[in-house]
């Protein structure tokens, strides 16, 4: 789906610069315009929150946009699309623990994290801070011992996220690196739209 145009609409020069700079960092391409422009042809119009009541019911403010890239990202995408879709994540738990994160099909955010607890503060930014059809966690099932421990924590943090234990069989193939990601980031990837078994199906119904 072709998404529509971002436009960044704002007299103040520091919250040009702060959303410019969150728009580049998650890769999402905008126009930029001063608030007495012709903005019809602007799908989203991020601005202040000073300015967003001048602009129209297609503005969001910086205020209530989120400092963490992946969730900003998230944010934005779950504005422009006509249809809301799934926060998707995929965990790869270990003695380093990959994270991948999606809204729909789009990547969100890539982490090698050192603990369940920042898995379960990253899952819970995602599920509070994007709007859409809920999150669905997928946990690999490698050290059965840590995912499970993984899975009774993320129920216990994110209690509205539907949890799922995969297969990982697989997963970690592909060497070290790809394409910049860590082999722990690759493998919560690919474990993100591998389809598992439901294990805590959350507080908010899915389709």
């Amino acid at each position: 789906m072709k998404l529509g145009r971002i436009c960044v609409v704002t007299s103040k020069a520091s919250a040009y610069f702060a959303l410019a700079t969150r728009l580049r960092k998650a890769g999402l391409p905008f126009s930029s315009a001063l608030p007495d422009s012709d903005l019809e042809k602007c799908g989203l119009v991020l601005t202040t929150a000073a300015e967003a009541g001048a602009l129209g019911g297609k503005s969001v403010p910086l205020e209530s946009l989120d400092a963490d890239p992946g969730v900003f990202k998230g944010q934005v995408l779950s504005r422009l699309k006509d249809e809301q879709d799934v926060v998707l994540v995929g965990v790869d738990p270990g003695e380093r623990i990959g994270l991948a994160a999606f809204y729909g099909q789009t990547e969100l955010a890539f982490d090698t994290l050192g603990s369940r607890a920042v898995v379960c503060s990253k899952v819970k930014a995602f599920a509070k801070g994007i709007p859409g059809n809920g999150v669905l966690v997928r946990v690999g099932d490698g050290d059965r011992l840590l995912a499970r421990k993984l899975v009774e924590e993320l129920a216990r943090e994110v209690p509205e996220a539907t949890i799922e234990l995969v297969d990982e069989s697989g997963t970690s193939v592909g060497g070290s690196k790809t394409h910049g990601m860590q082999r722990d980031e690759v493998a919560a990837a690919r474990i993100a739209f591998r389809k598992g078994k439901v294990v805590s199906p959350g507080t908010r119904s899915r389709d």
